[in-house]
């Protein structure tokens, strides 16, 4: 892997986590939404719910190129974060300059966390995966190498055993970058060989950081924004129902500008199907996987560019959308969130405006068992 500059300069009840990267948690009689705060002043929010209704959380914490991903969980009813515990067995290894770093997670089988994220000087990808029998985490090691590598990767659990990671990589000139992946058979025990899944021609924007996530049937799901011909930046879709033998690439929404947006997407499931959000002209929107000729973004007229858009689907079928408004690589911007209901019609429920995210942060949105 080849240094690089950095060319960039996230329920029933719904829980949002903003503020320091701020993290949706359980809500108290009569709300749908509350937000709350990620522990010790942290950025770059992910999280997860486990069978328990536990609620995993990782961020990033410190230097902001060898910085350390932190871990915390939450049991459903408990009034604070658990002790926390760092992810990266060497200290220093993370970057969490702004919005397309820090770390992402994936929840498989027996509730095994899987963790991966990067390092920009000296360029590395790393992965972890909990211990199989008590707390903490096992060794990091890299799982995989590229030129230019300039935004961090994601990372899929399968309820079949398979886990997943995709970043982009390659020429400098974005049209000739591809989406790679690496897969494990065996629970992340061994990883095969890396190899290109996008179409040739979408190329790959080098500072928008793609999501992944597999469905309850093993399918998989990867949103990235593309680079065809350096000016074909629309949001793309990558599926597989092969284990990642083949994928179909589908163009979500079009987006025609000759630089990177430094943009970030994300996914969640629902009791119909999968929702991706995503950004484009300083807009957010969300659609299920099948309905992208009619996407939904929030209502009001944008006074500020719409950012970093993460959204959360409750068994019910209402999807909350939350997104920072004048953000910016290293400006976390405002934070705000809407509630929809099934039919993809904005409620009465929205909030933010007044609290502001932390520099290069973003907010993040999660789906409660209950």
């Amino acid at each position: 892997m080849t240094s690089m500059p950095y060319r960039g300069g996230r329920i029933v009840r719904l829980v949002l986590l903003p503020l320091i990267g701020a993290l949706w948690a359980a809500p108290a009689l009569g709300q749908s939404v509350i937000t709350l705060p990620v522990p010790e002043g942290g950025r770059l929010p992910q999280a997860v719910v486990d069978s328990t209704g536990t609620v995993h959380l990782v961020y990033t914490v410190g230097d902001v190129q060898h910085g350390d991903l932190m871990h915390a969980t939450r049991a459903p009813g408990a009034a604070r974060w658990s002790n926390l515990q760092r992810v990266n067995s060497a200290p220093g290894t993370v970057t969490g300059f702004g919005p397309v770093d820090g770390g992402q997670l994936a929840l498989g089988p027996d509730d095994r966390l899987h963790i991966a994220w990067f390092r920009i000087s000296p360029p590395a990808f790393f992965y972890t995966r909990s211990n199989e029998e008590g707390p903490g985490f096992e060794a990091q090691f890299g799982v995989a190498t590229g030129d230019g590598v300039e935004a961090g990767p994601a990372v899929a659990a399968g309820p079949d055993g398979n886990v997943y990671l995709f970043w982009h990589s390659g020429a400098v000139e974005d049209a000739q970058r591809a989406l790679y992946m690496v897969v494990s058979r065996d629970g992340g025990l061994i990883f095969e060989p890396s190899l290109p899944v996008n179409t040739e021609a979408a190329g790959a924007c080098a500072c928008c950081r793609p999501a992944a996530l597999t469905d309850d049937a093993s399918a998989i799901y990867v949103s990235y924004r593309g680079a065809g011909d350096n000016v074909r930046r629309g949001q793309r879709l990558l599926v597989s129902r092969d284990g990642g033998t083949r994928f179909s690439d589908e163009l979500i929404q079009p987006w025609n500008v000759g630089a990177c947006p430094v943009a970030t997407t994300s996914l969640s499931p629902g009791p119909t199907g999968m929702t991706v959000a995503w950004e484009t002209q300083g807009q957010v929107y969300f659609a299920a996987v099948d309905r992208f000729s009619d996407p939904v973004s929030p209502p009001g007229e944008v006074d500020a560019r719409r950012k970093n858009p993460a959204v959360a689907v409750n068994h019910r079928g209402e999807t909350l959308l939350a997104w920072a408004d004048a953000s910016g690589l290293r400006t976390g911007g405002t934070l705000h969130w809407q509630l929809f209901d099934p039919a993809g019609r904005p409620t009465a429920a929205r909030g933010g405006g007044a609290l502001s995210l932390p520099e290069g942060s973003v907010p993040f949105a999660l789906a409660q068992p209950d």
